[in-house]
């Protein structure tokens, strides 16, 4: 499962990623390590144009109601079509949804979107398997 990671402040999205891919999941991010949209880096391109489709947009919020900068991949996911998830920086963070976003996000912790990863993996993982 190829999930695609940005989050609202530098780091709020590190352990989240660390997790998903200790569970076996592909993570892309929206940005490089210097905060460059990697749609717009020398050299590099947005992942949702890459030749693995994405499966989910997972957006890791620190903060208020309106989407930060840092978070303008989750618009980018809305238009392709994609599932996005909403997940707290940290457990108990309350997880205002922004404007426009209601009728188009799903709010989850970070133990749903783990064990929703470690779910269709396994499905998938099934479905290779020769009858």
């Amino acid at each position: 499962m190829h999930v695609l990671v940005t989050e609202a402040a530098f780091g709020d999205g590190d352990e989240l990623v660390a997790r998903l891919r200790a569970e076996g999941c592909t993570v892309s991010t929206c940005h490089s390590s210097s905060g460059i949209c990697r749609a717009l880096a020398p050299g590099a391109g947005c992942p949702l144009d890459g030749p693995k489709p994405v499966a989910l947009m997972v957006d890791v919020r620190s903060a208020g109601p309106e989407l930060t900068a840092r978070e303008f991949g989750v618009v980018c996911a809305v238009r392709a079509g994609l599932q996005v998830a909403l997940v707290p920086a940290e457990p108990g963070l309350p997880m205002p949804v922004p404007p426009g976003l209601r009728n188009r996000t799903t709010v989850a912790t970070a133990d749903q979107l783990a064990d929703a990863c470690h779910h269709a993996l396994r499905t998938e993982a099934g479905r290779r398997r020769p009858a």
